[in-house]
């Protein structure tokens, strides 16, 4: 690290809202930083959030028996609001600032759902949200996450992907003819760095999985007449002390200390410094759009932003 970038980081710590990073992001700059190793990482946090994350939704949303507009609208909140965040806040402070949703918070909702309304549930939300934004108005966020021990961060962020690694085992047993061939050009291309170069070992393995299933005959899309975009759908809150006290207390920890934590702990042990309290306020604001749709917590996601920070 520079005396520069200390001095930054230093006076970034005596402010209450870090400020964006200068000088701003180019069109040049940004045209320049891009390769397909970053391309690549992004890729992967998305199919990573694309399946089992997705699938947390939809069990959620069947223990409640919301319909499929009210699910895509759910999806379609954590997803492209999410999104547009995370877009927002990586281009004005230079670093990969991913934000989803809080996975053990749908958990929670789904538990929830068995016996509280939706638009109880969304009430929670809307309360939730302003918890957070409250809590990152005040600037006590900052001070809680440097008091947080790294090691067990990032202990709770391996476990998160310790089921991955171990079902990387259990897919060559399961589906020999895709696993087999994904793992070959995974290592082939780890282990001769110019390829390497040239294609990214996890982007090259996941091209190979893509042949490997369209050569097995076993692509079968099933159509759906629904349409391609998803139509957000607003439900009214409706308060009740039975649902925040149930919902918002547990939603924010997730949040806060869970989601937030980890994504933190990632940002930095990658050499980022994180603007913990402006993304804080940022989760608070979004949450307020996400509920309006349907949508649990924003949160500064831990898994993701490991991926996006996993090779460079």
């Amino acid at each position: 690290m520079t005396a520069v970038d200390e001095d930054a980081r230093t006076g970034a710590d005596t402010v209450l809202f870090e400020r964006p990073a200068r000088p701003r992001t180019t069109l040049r700059r940004l045209g320049r930083d891009l390769g397909p190793g970053y391309a690549a990482n992004g890729l992967v946090g998305l199919i990573f959030s694309c399946t089992g994350p997705v699938a947390v939704i939809l069990a959620a949303g069947a223990a409640g028996g919301l319909s499929a507009p009210q699910l895509a609208s759910w999806i379609f909140g954590v997803f492209v609001l999410n999104g547009i965040l995370t877009i927002a806040m990586s281009l004005a402070y230079r670093q990969p600032l991913g934000f989803f949703w809080t996975i053990p918070g749908t958990v929670v909702v789904g538990e929830s759902l068995t016996h509280l309304s939706w638009p109880e549930v969304i009430g929670a939300y809307v309360v939730t949200s302003a918890l957070i934004l409250l809590l990152g108005l005040s600037g006590l966020v900052r001070r809680v996450m440097s008091a947080l021990p790294m090691p067990i961060v990032m202990a709770m962020v391996a476990g998160v992907f310790l089921k991955f690694g171990v079902d990387l085992v259990r897919a060559l047993d399961a589906d020999v003819a895709i696993a087999v061939p994904m793992v070959l050009v995974f290592l082939a291309l780890s282990a001769v760095p110019p390829l390497g170069k040239w294609m990214p070992p996890i982007l090259g393995a996941l091209l190979t999985g893509v042949v490997a299933v369209a050569v097995s005959g076993r692509f079968d899309p099933v159509g759906d007449d629904a349409g391609v975009f998803a139509s957000p759908v607003f439900t009214a809150p409706v308060f009740t002390w039975t649902a925040i006290l149930e919902l918002v207390v547990p939603l924010a920890i997730t949040v806060l200390v869970v989601q937030n934590g980890q994504g933190v702990a990632v940002l930095r042990s990658a050499g980022h410094h994180p603007p913990i309290n402006v993304a804080t306020v940022a989760c608070g604001v979004w949450s307020f759009a996400a509920a309006a749709v349907g949508a649990v917590s924003t949160c500064l996601t831990g898994p993701t932003n490991a991926l996006l920070v996993s090779s460079g």
